[in-house]
């Protein structure tokens, strides 16, 4: 029902960051979550601009379902036992292969927390309702700011499997009395995976017209899902739970990238990802690897509208009197590359007290400037654009 405004914000996050010439990834449900938390423990102004930012035109109830449900589906992803022939080649037989038995599919890790300042005072009544809604788990903090420091960054790194690490420090503890974090991970085999010996270099034109060399993915007769309009055309590569995949939003027009991101809004984004069919594909998809750090969200979230939680006059006073959200960080990463794809992300900020078959195959080749959406059941759970 809301699945468009939830785009929306995406969409318009993307915007406030470099995404016309720097490579970039970022969750946008990984803040969105964050920022549930928030609204939780909001009253009037505060909690109106959380709501109208990331879920334009629902009422509290709306917000809190949508995304507490999110929160519990999207932790579904599903593992299957399959039977892989490996190539093991012997001295007497250097085409050998053997069946071995291997895990595929989906993991995926969400993990929602509050850490807490000794003595510091939370309503009961709010912990109770993140814990109820969002799994959210309230801890204390160590009174040694290394060792609440070490505690942070422990959790960060155990949540995303040791993708993102370091993301407090001790001037960041120092200076809050409660912090608010969302860590998530995800970890996908394709459905159809690509061979390593078809690996390929190629040239890559940058979004400032240079040329550069990349590695390719590439597949030939590929049956799967496809769409288009007069400026994209999108292929979605399925992983083994098919409910995720990644979209790869190609602009027609080679190096265009900086010019169409203006013309996609949420209703083009989700008719891609909705109005799709089956084709022959003959894809050419570079690997790659994109880290990507947010420093101020206070920034960022200024521009859509997100203002009085970081003012003086913030209420949020349904977790404690007199805070305030100093500031925010934001720290993502992917990784694409022949067996699938990895990524992970942490949201965190700090309060502190007020002051059909084809015979001809269709050509997808993405060697220039695209965005990327790894989406679960058409919730874009990461955006990102590859430039360079």
């Amino acid at each position: 029902m809301f699945l468009l405004p939830e785009t929306q914000f995406g969409l318009n996050f993307l915007n406030t960051l470099p995404c016309h010439n720097e490579s970039l990834v970022f969750s946008p449900i990984s803040i969105a979550l964050v920022l549930s938390l928030l609204h939780s423990g909001s009253r009037g102004k505060t909690r109106e601009q959380i709501g109208d930012a990331l879920l334009n035109g629902a009422s509290d109830a709306q917000f809190l379902n949508h995304y507490s449900s999110a929160n519990e589906e999207i932790l579904s992803g599903k593992k299957t036992l399959i039977q892989e022939s490996i190539w093991e080649p012997t001295k007497k037989n250097y085409m050998n292969h053997v069946l071995k038995e291997k895990l595929v599919g989906v993991e995926v890790n969400l993990a929602n927390r509050i850490y807490l300042k000794e003595g510091i005072s939370i309503n009961s009544s709010y912990l109770t309702n993140i814990g109820q809604y969002y799994k959210a788990q309230a801890k204390n903090l160590p009174s040694s700011t290394v060792d609440a420091v070490q505690e942070i960054n422990n959790f960060v790194n155990e949540s995303t499997k040791g993708n993102i690490q370091n993301i407090a420090t001790e001037d960041l503890v120092e200076h809050s009395i409660a912090l608010l974090i969302n860590a998530i991970y995800f970890k996908g085999d394709w459905k159809n995976k690509f061979e390593r010996t078809y690996v390929r270099s190629g040239d890559f034109t940058t979004f400032n017209g240079e040329v550069t060399s990349k590695r390719y993915m590439i597949d030939f007769a590929f049956d799967d899902d496809y769409s288009s309009d007069d400026i994209f055309e999108v292929v979605h590569l399925k992983y083994f739970d098919e409910r995720f995949e990644l979209a790869i939003f190609l602009p027609k027009q080679r190096n265009t990238l900086k010019h169409e991101l203006g013309k996609l809004d949420a209703k083009r984004f989700q008719n891609l990802m909705t109005n799709r069919s089956k084709k022959l594909l003959n894809i050419q998809i570079p690997k790659f690897k994109i880290e990507t750090s947010v420093s101020s969200l206070k920034t960022n979230l200024g521009k859509l509208g997100v203002t009085e939680v970081f003012s003086e006059s913030a209420d949020l006073s349904a977790i404690a009197e007199n805070l305030s959200v100093t500031d925010g960080l934001h720290k993502a990463m992917i990784e694409v590359d022949e067996d699938g794809t990895k990524a992970a992300a942490v949201t965190m900020v700090m309060l502190d007290e007020s002051t059909g078959g084809e015979l001809d195959p269709t050509y997808f080749i993405a060697d220039h400037p695209f965005l990327f959406a790894l989406a679960f059941e058409n919730h874009p759970l990461f955006i990102g654009v590859l430039n360079k």
